[in-house]
């Protein structure tokens, strides 16, 4: 079993976290999180992220193991590699519409 408090899983518990810290990750990674492989293409139009953006932020995503790709001819299709990805994913969504909902009613005068 893998301790837990060792320096070098938090480094790499760090560096995955990287993946969901910026915006068009989080963008194309909902849009994968239907369980439907997608390629480069479509991510691009659906997002309207430039497409060599959505490759760069896919390939960072690869070398974290959060995505798969897979290769068929001249395309290559996209899906997350975990489900659990989905899932942390929803999870702090939903932390962070709370927080949303909890400051919006601070912030309502009496």
């Amino acid at each position: 079993m893998i301790e837990h408090t060792e320096d070098s899983l938090y480094e790499q518990q760090a560096d995955l976290c990287t993946v969901f810290s910026n915006a068009k990750r989080l963008k194309l990674l909902d849009l994968l999180m239907d369980d439907s492989e997608r390629t480069v293409t479509e991510l691009q139009e659906a997002t309207g992220i430039p497409q060599s953006t959505v490759s760069r932020h896919l390939k960072l995503m690869r070398d974290q193991g959060v995505v798969t790709k897979r290769n068929d001819g001249v395309h290559s299709y996209y899906t997350l590699s975990d489900e659990r990805v989905a899932t942390s994913m929803e999870l702090m969504r939903d932390v962070l519409i709370d927080r949303l909902e909890h400051d919006d009613q601070l912030a309502v005068p009496e």
